[in-house]
């Protein structure tokens, strides 16, 4: 039934159930004609791609132990905070200051290993002032997200629109967070509660999507955010497992060398010079321009 993923009959019959359950997860939303996910009708009729539709509802099912009722509490959640945080414009429609820009990166590696061809590159030694990232951008108490929030899962939109939720090589993405040049030691309140809140919209919204997460140029006396990722308790053991602390930048056991900048193993000049924008599938340019003017007086932190 799946191409990215092998099922038992089992697994294949509790994916077949949710399916068949997708007219009660749209009667359950907020907006019920706010169907999409990742820019993805989830849905039957026109603009459904349905093997990457069933994809999508898998990864879902999967990070809910294959339990339909909870993966469908979970899907009505994701929808509903998909229409209300609207991340399809953050990643296509909004513009972020230099500041933030210059913290991210997308890159695509076509000849990559299984799920390492497409990464987002988080470069917090760019920032002079690390504790700036979640005071002046990283406050997520507003309803619409913060600038930090709404770049950072900009991003992340615009990575998986690179994917391929049918292709077993591309489903996924890796992750890489490289905090050379980052002068903090250790993280105030304000700084744990915006990372413990960012980690959670991640792990409620974006369910097996990530290969491997690596944390580069670590110091030793930042052992402390191992720690608190395990002490927070919202992040599973499997995703736990998928992390790779490392103390220097050099990631050619993962990537070729002739693909990496210097800083990183390879031969190029910078990582800036790779990266690449995504591109919004066709149903979520659709959802894009019918709710972009409902959406636009909510929007006022994420322009220069």
């Amino acid at each position: 039934m799946t191409k990215a993923v092998k099922l038992n009959k089992e697994q294949e019959g509790k994916l077949q159930q949710l399916i068949e359950s997708i007219p009660k997860i749209l009667k359950r939303l907020d907006h019920p004609e706010y169907d999409e996910i990742f820019g993805y009708r989830i849905n039957t009729g026109e603009h459904v791609i349905e093997a990457i539709r069933d994809e999508i509802l898998l990864k879902f099912l999967i990070a809910n132990n294959y339990d339909v009722n909870v993966t469908i509490d979970k899907l009505v959640g994701t929808m509903n905070w998909r229409y209300e945080f609207q991340p399809l414009s953050a990643a296509f429609n909004e513009t972020f200051p230099k500041e933030l820009n210059d913290l991210g990166v997308i890159t695509s590696f076509p000849e990559a290993k299984d799920n390492y061809k497409i990464s987002t590159w988080n470069l917090y030694g760019n920032i002079k002032d690390p504790k700036l990232l979640f005071e002046e951008y990283g406050d997520s108490s507003k309803v619409k997200g913060s600038r930090f929030l709404r770049w950072r899962i900009g991003l992340m939109e615009q990575s998986l629109s690179l994917a391929r939720f049918d292709d077993p090589t591309n489903h996924k993405i890796a992750q890489v967070h490289d905090y050379k040049g980052v002068s903090f030691f250790r993280p105030d309140k304000n700084m744990r509660q915006a990372t413990k809140e960012i980690i959670k919209i991640f792990g409620d919204n974006y369910p097996e999507l990530l290969t491997t997460k690596f944390f580069v140029n670590i110091p030793s006396i930042m052992s402390w955010m191992f720690n608190f990722f395990t002490s927070i308790g919202i992040i599973s053991k499997d995703t736990l497992d998928k992390f790779r602390p490392l103390n220097h930048g050099n990631l050619t056991q993962w990537f070729d060398k002739s693909w990496l900048p210097k800083p990183y193993g390879g031969e190029l000049k910078s990582i800036f010079d790779l990266n690449v924008e995504g591109k919004i599938p066709e149903y979520g340019k659709i959802i894009l321009e019918k709710y972009s003017k409902e959406w636009a007086n909510d929007i006022s932190l994420s322009v220069d």
